[in-house]
């Protein structure tokens, strides 16, 4: 099945380059200096789990980012999609649990898979909030 192709509004872009350190700098004003080396592996620490997908809206100051949400060795990993709002916070987004056993059985759900719905869901959720107005 081929993924549809998303136009964001206006002001949103994706971002291609490194983990933006806005994910860093918000998690640790919300959980403490040091936390983020703790959370996934170090996921906003360090940029070493792949892939990520992140949005930007540089005039609204915000982003929006799919990534690892679990540690490397759980049996279960899962993609969250999170939302840092203009000015300040972290928000992880509710959708549906983008998520795949990395030795399940043959046919399952693979971490492709996964990400390519979690990346559908954060530009759905970029599309139906700035319609309602909440965003850009």
């Amino acid at each position: 099945m081929a993924a549809r192709k998303v136009t964001l509004p206006a002001g949103w872009t994706r971002y291609e380059g490194p983990l933006l350190t806005i994910w860093r700098v918000r998690y640790e004003r919300i959980y403490g200096e040091g936390s983020a080396e703790h959370y996934a592996d170090g996921m906003f620490v360090r940029d070493h789990r792949r892939p990520i997908a992140q949005w930007i809206n540089y005039s609204l100051k915000s982003a929006i980012l799919v990534a690892p949400e679990t540690p490397t060795g759980w049996p279960v990993q899962r993609f969250a999609v999170y939302y840092a709002p203009p000015g300040d916070g972290l928000e992880p987004i509710l959708t549906a649990r983008h998520e795949w056993q990395p030795r399940g059985p043959r046919g399952s759900t693979t971490d492709a898979d996964a990400f390519a719905a979690a990346v559908e869901s954060a530009e759905q959720f970029l599309v139906a909030e700035a319609a309602f107005g909440a965003i850009g």
